[in-house]
């Protein structure tokens, strides 16, 4: 196809390309005047070919050139399809004065071209990183040892590598399951998995994301042959995205089941130090195979000699307990609270963000400060410090390093200490 819009363009080349370059392209990096210049020389080639009558095949290729310079200098995909709408809304504008409804259509569907060729490149690269990081998913959820509930994550990863394996060659014979009911994972959670989440919230939930994802999954299967490619590429991260939420559902559950059955601390109720290692592991591993980070704490009562010495160790003992009541009342039931030793704790936030971590623990410093604690016929105040981080394992995660983080938690509660005491620091 010729796409003939010289009498157009020919005389606003330049007009068009700073226009283009000052609203819409993103530079694959802005401080790199070489990639500056060649990211630019690849628009000035489209655009020269759009205003001197190219065949279409010639603009493609150049636009699919400049995908994969761009691609391999990690630009997003969303950015790359919004610079394609950029200049075609543009070139429209230009094409618009002249009331020709035919050029207007002809460049149209050139962009549909253009979009689908570089939908084409994306979808390829797309396809095989997913199957190499469920891969890494895989493996890393493979180190926990009590899987009740994640090995229905890992049925789960199986039919999405499956599902993305049969995408990435385009291939409709031996298709994953896509009755929500018949595949793996929905038949337990169908089944077995009623018993075990017993928030019927949650529970509705998976359900919801389950039901969804296999609609999706439906769609790519009546979609494969015809080739649109950006239509696969939606369907698909929709079903990553779908995956990884279901995966952080039953993360969620798993801490559920594991707080049931680990032994707690007689005393106040939270679970023994001697667990620590196992559920920072497990949920290191969770962490990873969903894309998830995590918050831990570790807290300290502010002065809590002088409450023992002034009290007795009975009050002393209230005061632990009362504590870690407050710190049940914030956090989730997937939470985990963990008595380190004497009047310390380590508490772990699972799926959460930095921030959104802080704003509960300071919830429960403020509670714990505003509370008056009666023990015979005395009151007692007490206040708490934390220190905290956010951990987001990556590709080179290693869950081997618990006593790292716990040393920079403990530096972080060292600053709150020195810095007057009743506060949380965080890095």
């Amino acid at each position: 196809m010729k796409c003939d819009f010289t009498k157009i363009l020919q005389n606003n080349k330049d007009d068009i390309l700073n226009e283009f370059m000052d609203k819409y392209a993103t530079c694959v990096d802005s401080y790199d005047e070489i990639k500056i210049a060649k990211a630019k020389n690849y628009y000035k080639q489209i655009v020269e070919s759009l205003a001197n009558n190219m065949d279409s095949k010639h603009i493609v290729d150049t636009y699919s050139m400049l995908t994969i310079y761009k691609m391999a200098n990690n630009v997003p995909y969303i950015i790359i399809t919004n610079e394609i709408y950029g200049l075609k809304n543009i070139l429209l504008s230009k094409i618009a004065t002249v009331n020709d409804s035919s050029k207007i259509l002809n460049l149209i569907s050139l962009f549909k071209e253009i979009h689908n060729a570089v939908a084409k490149i994306y979808l390829s690269t797309y396809t095989t990183d997913l199957i190499v990081m469920n891969k890494k998913r895989l493996e890393s959820l493979s180190d926990i040892i009590d899987k009740e509930v994640i090995k229905h994550y890992e049925d789960h990863l199986f039919w999405l590598t499956n599902l993305t394996k049969h995408i990435k060659n385009f291939q409709k014979d031996i298709f994953p399951e896509v009755d929500e009911n018949l595949c793996a994972f929905g038949k337990w959670l169908h089944g077995d998995a009623k018993s075990i989440i017993q928030s019927d919230i949650r529970y509705k939930s998976l359900e919801s994301m389950h039901t969804e994802l296999h609609l999706f999954a439906k769609k790519i299967f009546l979609q494969l042959n015809d080739k649109e490619y950006y239509v696969l590429i939606s369907y698909l991260e929709k079903c990553e995205l779908l995956s990884l939420k279901i995966g952080t559902e039953l993360t969620l559950v798993d801490n559920i089941q594991m707080n049931k059955k680990v032994t707690k601390d007689f005393l106040t109720g939270a679970l023994n130090r001697n667990s620590l290692k196992s559920i920072f592991t497990t949920q290191y591993e969770l962490s990873y195979s969903t894309g998830n980070s995590f918050v831990i704490a570790m807290c300290d009562l502010d002065y809590f000699k002088r409450v023992n010495d002034n009290y007795g160790h009975l009050a002393g003992d209230k005061v632990l307990k009362i504590f870690v009541e407050t710190v049940k009342k914030y956090i989730r039931n997937s939470d985990i609270i963990i008595r380190y030793g004497g009047e310390e704790f380590i508490i772990l936030l699972s799926a959460i963000k930095k921030m959104q971590g802080y704003k509960v623990l300071q919830k429960i410093r403020e509670t714990f400060e505003e509370l008056t604690i009666e023990f015979d016929n005395k009151k007692i105040k007490s206040t708490v410090s934390m220190g905290m981080i956010e951990i987001k394992p990556d590709e080179n995660h290693n869950d081997k390093h618990l006593d790292e983080y716990l040393m920079i938690v403990d530096k972080m509660l060292y600053s709150a200490k020195a810095n007057g005491r009743n506060r949380i620091e965080y890095l």
